[in-house]
């Protein structure tokens, strides 16, 4: 004789294994194209500096530490370094802040 079961018994399920959620994968803060060209920067600056160790600007003879980028960063200027400019700190401040004595004197280069 089978056996019956009631509507109870037959609505019953074994609980589910609860399964650990992964953690999700952060968001890297910069890309794989951005790190390689900043390899490339990296390079490239050293090497322009050591090539003008001293202040690129007109009446300066101090020790350059930065390098302005005349043209700007973005995409391949960031490496180009036809549009380096060495400069020691002081003066890289003076060209940023003061944009039309940059330009003036070329420093700073439009952007289009």
């Amino acid at each position: 004789m089978p056996k019956s079961y009631s509507k109870e018994q037959s609505a019953f399920k074994p609980p589910k294994k609860q399964v650990e959620k992964k953690k999700p994968k952060p968001i890297n803060k910069k890309s794989k194209k951005l790190i390689d060209a900043e390899k490339v920067y990296t390079k490239e600056r050293k090497a322009y500096l050591q090539a003008y160790p001293y202040c690129e600007v007109v009446g300066c003879n101090k020790e350059s530490q930065d390098i302005h980028h005349r043209k700007g960063r973005i995409g391949a200027l960031l490496s180009d370094s036809n549009f380096f400019m060495a400069v020691c700190r002081e003066h890289h401040s003076k060209i940023e802040i003061e944009p039309i004595w940059a330009k003036k004197n070329g420093y700073s280069l439009d952007r289009l």
